[in-house]
């Protein structure tokens, strides 16, 4: 609705909103095959989850003998679960891209409602959220833990309003709370991770405040996700162990590498001059946050606003843990870094400004959302090349093993520093998923388990150059097709130490397919 400023000048936020989550529906159905990193796994697991609680297709029967669904609470539901529900409705690749759509809308809306919370106001601050959105969370398809930092967002708005008044959360406030916090267990490890420390911080202000029975009862409010998370953890089968940084610039990557609005979309060549165009962008967003910020309130807003000290909380444990990967979950710290800054800026006080500055701030995101739309389009038509060389090689059924070569710097040079994924690790899922085959080596992350060791079907492996000998050609008589994909200079490596047991049947932009020679 219209909404005064202190200014005296009055924009249609409204109308803002709306202009930008349409542009931002858009960019995302630009490209039918989207390039994020673990986004056709989340794919599959929610065709596997819809078929083995629904039965949405004939192919219901051979997932059943081949997966199962995980009898316990696991804290990564948000994406095979919610895509299995669409699929339901929709055909699989209909549901994943619709479910990416509203989690992006729901990041960057709920990131909104937690400015409008704090400021008490409308600001241009509140759109930035659509900056962040299709940022570095989702081309690495974490699509699950997004949806945790919507709601990560929604329970910081609701905790903020609830410690603000007299008496505190009263019986309708701690059950919405609750139930929150159920819902980010069951969302996403990390984002409920985050969760509880948001109610900590703001249960210790109510005691500091002299309301130490409804801290009491603000801190009970955790216990349901605490007895969710014993239950996992007593259930859980072992896992792949803890994994330390094995150098202090891997660890500076990973402190930065979340700050970046574009990636590399590797093997593919960038379509902006991405070190410029992140720098440039990442001015524009702090100038925006430094001319509106009130310098004057900056020190009541610091002692008085449990946000920020949450905010700071998850910067330094980002900065402290020494993790690479525990138990399948890679650089744990990089999943703080995003969400201490997001907070920060939703919490910090801010000037009124003139209605310009939001019609500025509007105009930037669009820009960012048009450059997503055009690296999505020239992505999207050379990963359609890969499916339809994939399609006319390989025999529907026949069993393939899935090979990505990452770049450390990418395929071409580039200036300045320049961070990426391997884009298409998952994608030769989604040929799995159109030719009906039923045996992926999944990650078993979420819900879906394998009943057996797999074999045969289709093998997804990401390996270094010097490794792929040893992991492709054991198994060779399991797999009479490889596809590759890689920079030029490693796919030539790659077909020259598989030879003569694969010999190139079709080449192309960043892939290889080879077929096995006896």
């Amino acid at each position: 609705m219209p909404t005064t400023v202190r200014s005296g000048v009055r924009f249609d936020g409204a109308v803002t909103w709306l202009v930008l989550c349409s542009a931002t529906v858009a960019v995302l159905y630009s490209s039918q095959l989207l390039p994020f990193y673990d986004y056709y796994q989340w794919l599959f697991q929610g065709h596997v989850v819809s078929g083995l609680l629904f039965g949405t297709d004939a192919s219901s029967l051979g997932l059943a003998r081949t997966y199962s669904l995980d009898p316990v609470p696991v804290p990564n539901l948000a994406a095979p679960l919610g895509i299995a529900v669409l699929d339901v409705f929709l055909p699989i690749e209909a549901a994943g891209q619709l479910f990416v759509v509203l989690t992006v809308l729901a990041f960057a809306i709920s990131f909104g409602y937690l400015v409008r919370t704090l400021q008490g106001r409308a600001t241009p601050i509140e759109f930035l959220g659509f900056l962040w959105a299709p940022g570095f969370y989702l081309y690495k398809g974490y699509l699950s833990f997004m949806v945790g930092l919507a709601l990560v967002f929604v329970l910081v708005a609701v905790l903020h309003r609830a410690v603000g008044t007299p008496d505190g959360p009263g019986r309708g406030r701690l059950v919405q709370l609750g139930l929150l916090g159920v819902g980010l267990y069951l969302t996403h490890l990390v984002a409920w991770g985050i969760g509880g420390l948001a109610v900590l911080l703001h249960a210790l202000v109510l005691a500091r405040t002299g309301r130490g029975r409804r801290a009491l009862f603000l801190l009970g409010t955790v216990l349901p996700g605490v007895l969710l998370a014993a239950w996992y953890v007593g259930a859980e089968r072992g896992g792949d162990g803890v994994v330390l940084y094995s150098s202090w610039f891997d660890k500076a990557i990973s402190l930065t590498e979340t700050l970046q609005l574009f990636l590399r979309l590797d093997p593919f060549p960038a379509v902006w001059p991405l070190f410029w165009l992140n720098l440039g962008l990442a001015v524009a967003f702090t100038a925006l946050v430094l001319f509106q910020l009130d310098r004057r309130a900056l020190r009541a807003a610091v002692e008085g606003r449990p946000v920020l000290w949450l905010a700071g909380l998850l910067a330094g444990i980002a900065l402290v843990l020494p993790i690479s990967m525990i138990n399948g979950l890679i650089k744990p710290d990089e999943r703080f870094v995003m969400p201490a800054l997001l907070l920060a800026v939703a919490a910090l006080p801010y000037r009124a400004v003139r209605a310009r500055l939001t019609v500025v701030t509007g105009l930037l995101v669009v820009g960012v959302l048009g450059l997503h739309a055009v690296e999505y389009v020239d992505v999207g038509r050379r990963i359609a090349r890969v499916d339809a060389a994939t399609d006319a090689a390989v025999p529907a059924g026949s069993p393939l093993l899935y090979l990505t070569v990452p770049s450390r710097h990418g395929c071409e040079d580039t200036p300045g520093v320049t961070v990426g994924v391997p884009t298409l690790k998952w994608f030769g899922v989604d040929h799995a998923i159109e030719t009906g085959q039923e045996k992926v080596n999944v990650d078993e992350t979420s819900i879906v388990r394998a009943r057996e060791p797999m074999t045969g079907g289709m093998t997804v492996l990401a390996r270094s150059p010097a490794e792929v000998p040893g992991a492709v050609l054991p198994s060779a008589a399991d797999h009479p097709y490889v596809q590759a994909v890689a920079c030029p200079a490693d796919l030539a490596g790659v077909e020259q130490v598989l030879a003569p047991a694969y010999t190139p049947v079709a080449e192309g932009d960043g892939y290889a397919i080879l077929r096995r020679t006896w």
